[in-house]
């Protein structure tokens, strides 16, 4: 007969891949000695990959979809030990249906054990923070094509939290004013895993001209108005000392590709957290800019907060264009925030220092 500890866990993360945190977690998970699989419901639009695909973008008709998704969930329920959701959605998750929202959450076996990561928009609401800080993208009505503008989206997502507080053990937040919307003793911050963390070191050389790269994934959502109108006024002031890339709709690994060639990346000045993109950035020993909302670091461990002081290069609207031109003028401050990114991302976004710490919640009873 078989001791409990010779068999692995099974963990299962679906149904998106926001950033390739799913994939990153899951191999860190892997490295710990647990069996952890990406199940995608869609394939993802930037290439991050999946160990199991359902390609449901190629089903034609929402009967279909649903009949897919329904015959996905039969097989996969009693498959793995733990269920590990992102971006706030099971795998039968219609919100727009009143009684169709994270429908199969009660039908998993009694003895699994479910657990949900909140990426951003699926627990951020628009009004609520729009109150609680000055600066935020939720200002912005364009924001995402103005989706949340009617109030409904941020009343979905809270039905969404609260049908999901019923049923999973514990909540992870990406970001750490997600925190101020989910379940308070049940909910914890955790750090980003990308898809590919060994991306290799490509430290800046600093040559003449300062190559800075801005990838946005929604222009509004990382105050990229700002950002290139400050880049714009640097360029015809310093029209020899500054080349600017602006990278959008790219794949994943011609993303990295382009990102290697960067002497300064600048993530987002709005939204008070920095993404994948910014991690991946500094493990290549790229400095970044970023805004960070100082009153949310009480979310994060005392020490991640002090190092990420000393290691992003703070900017917002405001200060968008001193900071910038402060770092085509310093390359000693550059290459001492560069040393320090490769430091920070290492110690605190190793998949399997983020892996021990969704393990340790997987083991306990």
């Amino acid at each position: 007969m078989k001791k409990t500890w010779l068999i692995k866990m099974r963990v299962l993360h679906l149904p998106t891949d926001i950033g390739g945190n799913a994939w990153g977690l899951s191999r860190g998970e892997r490295a710990l000695g647990l069996q952890s699989d990406v199940l995608l419901k869609e394939k993802s639009s930037l290439g991050y990959p999946a160990d199991i695909q359902l390609n449901i973008q190629k089903t034609k008709g929402k009967v279909s979809e649903f009949y897919k998704l329904l015959k996905t969930f039969i097989n996969i329920r009693n498959q793995y030990d733990v269920y590990h959701f992102n971006f706030g959605s099971s795998l039968l998750h219609f919100p727009g249906f009143p009684f169709l929202n994270q429908l199969d959450l009660p039908f998993y076996p009694q003895k699994a054990k479910l657990f949900v990561t909140y990426n951003g928009c699926d627990a951020r609401q628009k009004y609520p923070t729009m109150k609680r800080m000055k600066v935020a993208a939720c200002h912005n009505t364009n924001c995402y094509q103005g989706m949340c503008n009617s109030g409904r989206l941020d009343q979905l997502r809270r039905l969404g939290i609260r049908k999901m507080e019923r049923y999973v053990h514990h909540f992870w937040a990406l970001n750490p004013d997600l925190l101020h919307f989910l379940p308070p003793g049940k909910s914890s911050f955790l750090p980003y895993s990308v898809c590919k963390f060994d991306v290799g070191l490509h430290q800046p050389k600093f040559g003449k001209k300062l190559k800075v790269i801005h990838a946005p994934s929604n222009r509004e959502a990382k105050g990229s108005v700002y950002i290139i109108a400050a880049l714009d006024k640097l360029r015809r002031k310093y029209p020899d000392l500054l080349e600017v890339n602006i990278i959008e709709n790219v794949l994943h690994e011609e993303a990295l590709n382009l990102y290697k060639q960067a002497d300064l990346i600048i993530d987002q000045i709005l939204i008070g957290w920095y993404g994948a993109f910014a991690v991946e950035g500094m493990l290549m020993g790229k400095p970044v800019v970023a805004r960070i909302s100082v009153e949310d670091l009480k979310f994060v461990p005392d020490q991640m907060a002090l190092d990420l002081q000393n290691t992003i290069i703070q900017a917002d609207p405001t200060t968008i264009y001193h900071v910038l031109e402060k770092c085509i003028q310093d390359r000693q401050f550059l290459k001492e925030r560069s040393q320090a990114s490769i430091e920070y991302a290492n110690k605190w976004h190793h998949p399997q220092f983020v892996a021990e710490m969704t393990k340790e919640k997987y083991e306990m009873n």
